[in-house]
């Protein structure tokens, strides 16, 4: 009895999953409907192993094979989802499917193996060949050599999928800062954690993948730590991903605003060779009025963070910088960028940081909860960070400092 409740906790958790996210927008709420298609398939997986670990080897018979495809999607499966969050708009078989190809051929080939057996010789090679009982013989040895490369496959795509997501959701993280001043609405680190609790769980699949699923059939202690592990774990994954909002960059708003971009002409008129006067030709009051540009943005950034205090609102994009302004992303990145050296997000932040200071001055009273509001940090824990990258300083040393300061 106990160990079909081990079976049947990650079976109950990937089926709710499954029928709670599939019931997503198809077109606003792609990544979570792909999510409930993974979690599906990990239910297929889930409820192959409560047949095959409790014996009922006559149904399992028919599920291995898919059980096969199903176990080696997994991670393929996931590594799609995370580029459906971060740079992919919509599941394509054209884009995705070479994520899926490997699988595939591996399911064939173990089909293929079961389709020249009967009934009772599969029957027969799950129980008595496959555990070490018999040695192999004739169609046996085929399907050893399938069930090699299947675990071949496996512990490969183990890791090959857990770096590549790790390189998206940090290059994802990083780029954020870019565009956004609250990163905590588009950050993916609960996305990144998970996949190193992947990368910590599959050492424990790549085991049973080497060694075999029979060795977890002699002792049902051998099952509370995967299942209790996994269930946990898929039941978070399946929650976070529901509450997890779009955090793709619109990179839309850059054309939007390419209107308001104000440069010289492309083509600029050839110089008169018997020009008088050089410093008021048409070329040198262009040039003129492009060197100036980036100062006279600079002026306006300058103003309508410390004068109009925009920092103060806590969703303030780069897009409504480049609004206020009347010129386009690239321009206020470069000048953030080169002149100050720093992302937006720092940018935003610093004068965030200024104002809390300002704000802790006036009335060291104030929680850091209301500093936070006040200052347009999304938390407190944004103020943190901030502090501590902007002054070197924990925001606790501050506040000693200034109240040592304050009694001395």
């Amino acid at each position: 009895m106990a160990k079909v409740i081990l079976l049947l906790n990650p079976v109950y958790v990937t089926l709710f999953w499954a029928i709670a996210l599939s019931f997503e927008n198809r077109k606003q709420k792609v990544p979570k409907l792909f999510l409930g298609r993974s979690m599906f398939v990990a239910f297929i997986v889930y409820l192959s192993h409560l047949f095959y670990f409790t014996g009922q080897y006559a149904v399992y018979y028919y599920m291995d094979s898919v059980y096969t495809l199903a176990s080696l999607l997994v991670y393929p499966l996931f590594h799609i989802y995370v580029r459906l969050l971060t740079v992919d708009k919509w599941f394509s078989f054209k884009t995705h499917g070479k994520y899926l190809a490997l699988p595939l051929i591996v399911f064939l080939m173990h089909l293929t193996g079961y389709m020249l057996m009967e009934k009772q010789q599969a029957i027969h090679y799950l129980t008595a060949i496959v555990p070490g009982n018999e040695s192999y013989s004739g169609i046996s040895r085929y399907m050893d050599m399938v069930y090699l490369m299947f675990r071949i496959v496996f512990v490969s795509q183990v890791f090959y999928y857990l770096y590549r997501n790790y390189r998206l959701i940090s290059v994802h993280n990083n780029r954020i800062g870019d565009f956004y001043s609250n990163l905590e609405k588009m950050s993916l680190n609960w996305v990144q954690f998970f996949n190193f609790s992947m990368a910590a769980t599959s050492l424990a699949s790549a085991t049973v993948a080497v060694l075999g699923r029979d060795m977890f059939t002699a002792s049902t202690l051998y099952l509370v730590f995967p299942s209790v592990v996994f269930s946990v774990m898929l039941f978070l994954i399946g929650l976070l991903g529901n509450m997890q909002g779009d955090v793709k960059i619109d990179v839309q708003n850059d054309t939007h605003n390419s209107a308001h971009e104000t440069v010289p002409p492309p083509e600029r008129p050839p110089v008169p060779a018997d020009a008088a006067d050089k410093k008021n030709s048409p070329v040198r009051k262009e040039t003129m009025a492009e060197e100036s540009y980036p100062e006279k943005l600079m002026d306006g950034m300058e103003n309508i963070f410390r004068e109009k205090m925009i920092f103060r609102n806590p969703d303030l994009k780069i897009w409504d910088v480049c609004n206020m302004l009347g010129t386009n992303r690239t321009y206020v990145s470069k000048i953030i960028n080169n002149h100050f050296n720093r992302n937006f997000c720092n940018h935003v932040n610093y004068y965030r940081v200024e104002y809390a200071k300002k704000l802790l001055y006036e009335n060291r009273r104030l929680t850091n909860e209301e500093v936070a509001d006040l200052s347009g940090f999304g938390s407190v824990n944004s103020l943190y960070r901030a502090f501590r990258l902007h002054e070197k300083k924990s925001l606790g040393d501050f506040r000693k400092e200034q109240y040592r300061t304050s009694s001395s």
